[in-house]
């Protein structure tokens, strides 16, 4: 609801001041946007256990021509949205997905552009635990936990992405300083993964799993004695590794 007053200047000449906020004795008032209005209940800022919040966006070819949609985390959530552009506001109280997770938080996410569709889209969401979960927020379904038991890393995951025209392959990133290569078609074992060099260089070494059988990981990178890669610095990792080497050694 706008108030407004009159307000009376020199030589007589009136100017209509519209009030965006008020103080009455119950408290202030004040005028809000509809997004502002509907935004999610906000998470208190911890700064020992809080993660920055990632956005990652995707088209699934909606035939209405509004194919756009978002996923960003705050805190313990993950958001599911249509995205209607800067200029639009979306209803933030009626997400098309929303999670909550108890004892881990999600710090990155990743959708796969190559197999999204109106029907179905496949989400990656790396925790601060250390595992990687796959998820189809349009069907609201769970389709795939890795490294659910921090058999392969225990540390929190900085960085996920899909390898650049699969659908299936996917490079992790640990604060550990350790990057591996998953195949969502393969399950991760129920023991920790032993590892056999197969090529090294100057600060980094790649490891291939051993195993009777195909599991995760296929492919380890120790890279130096730091967490890789830095924020901002996944996608160039991504390409090089996964087309230059990543896909040459399988």
């Amino acid at each position: 609801m706008l108030f407004s007053k009159m307000a009376a200047e020199g030589g007589g000449k009136e100017m209509n001041e519209i009030k965006t906020q008020f103080t009455t004795r119950e408290g202030l008032y004040k005028l809000l946007s509809h997004s502002e209005y509907s935004r999610p209940n906000r998470v208190p800022f911890n700064s020992q256990g809080s993660n920055p919040v990632r956005v990652s966006f995707v088209n699934v070819n909606d035939q209405s021509g509004n194919g756009d949609r978002l996923c960003f985390n705050v805190g313990r959530e993950l958001y599911f949205y249509i995205y209607k552009g800067v200029r639009k506001a979306a209803d933030l109280s009626k997400p098309i997905d929303k999670r909550i997770y108890k004892g881990t938080q999600p710090t990155c996410h990743d959708f796969n552009h190559l197999t999204a569709t109106s029907e179905s889209v496949s989400l990656l969401v790396g925790f601060s635990a250390g595992q990687v979960q796959l998820i189809d927020p349009i069907k609201k379904e769970t389709s795939k936990l890795f490294n659910e038991e921090r058999l392969i890393d225990k540390s929190r995951v900085t960085c996920v992405k899909w390898v650049p025209g699969s659908e299936s392959l996917f490079l992790v990133a640990h604060s550990s300083g350790n990057m591996y290569l998953y195949n969502v078609e393969h399950n991760c074992g129920t023991t920790a993964p032993h590892y056999q060099l197969l090529k090294q260089g100057e600060s980094f070494a790649v490891h291939t799993c051993k195993s009777k059988s195909t599991r995760n990981p296929l492919l380890k990178w120790t890279v130096g004695c730091i967490a890789i890669p830095k924020p901002g610095q996944f996608s160039k990792w991504n390409c090089s590794i996964a087309i230059t080497l990543l896909l040459a050694n399988l």
